[in-house]
């Protein structure tokens, strides 16, 4: 097998491993951070949000590192990395500002299983337009509009609802129109953590392929592997509900 080849499956691998291993934990994890931080709510906020970037799914390091991994440099890496949580973090700062409209909606239907596909189907197009660009000698990396878009769609699945639910507990203790500062601080805890988990994996899959090359193609196959993952997860949760 072609080196980049096999790296991104077993990057893939155990990037889907590390999806699957977590339960649903960030919500009680927040509560009892609240209950104990409730008056530093600031600093409660940003601690469950780098909690959340250490913690795998659809919109965490799992998805950054296969960004990360297609860039020239770390710098280039952080910056994808900041593109994509960036995006999460403008969605997030959004739903905690509109929080009286939306949270009866999102409360009562489990979207999880249906952004997980739409999540899917948008790595495996990405991927495939940047596999395709790269043959044709026009795109070396990941397009930081695709990436954005993509985490666009990635903010409405796993944790998101934890930032409507940290909304409904400290809504009382807060002036409302702070009310955005909860999804804010949010996705900034999320992005350290994640950027410090993207430069870690970055540094350590150069050293092992020696080629930059082939580790921006193992970043690229491992995009589209970890795509037809998540379709399936999304599908299979569907089905068994």
């Amino acid at each position: 097998m072609r080196k980049d080849l096999l790296i991104a499956v077993i990057i893939s691998f155990a990037l889907a491993i590390a999806i699957l291993s977590l339960p649903d934990i960030l919500e009680p994890i927040a509560k009892t951070i609240l209950t104990y931080l409730g008056a530093y709510w600031v600093l409660a906020l940003f601690i469950i949000g780098i909690i959340h970037g250490l913690k795998p799914d659809e919109h965490t390091w799992p998805i950054t590192v296969s960004y990360g991994l297609m860039q020239s440099s770390v710098r280039k890496a952080l910056l994808s990395t900041s593109v994509f949580a960036g995006a999460l973090t403008l969605v997030w700062a959004s739903l905690s500002a509109l929080e009286s409209e939306i949270l009866p909606f999102f409360s009562s239907y489990d979207l999880d299983p249906y952004v997980d596909i739409i999540v899917g189907i948008t790595m495996i197009s990405v991927a495939l337009f940047i596999l395709n660009a790269g043959r044709k000698g026009k795109v070396a990396s990941a397009d930081y509009r695709v990436i954005w878009v993509h985490g666009l769609a990635a903010a409405f699945g796993g944790d998101f609802i934890v930032v409507l639910v940290l909304t409904a507990l400290l809504i009382s203790m807060i002036p409302a129109n702070l009310g955005f500062m909860i999804g804010l601080l949010f996705g900034l805890g999320s992005f350290i953590s994640q950027a410090l988990v993207v430069v870690l994996v970055y540094k350590g899959v150069l050293k092992a392929s020696r080629d930059f090359t082939i580790m921006e193609r193992a970043g690229k196959y491992a995009l589209f592997i970890l795509g037809v993952f998540m379709i399936f997860l999304g599908v299979y949760s569907l089905v068994t509900s």
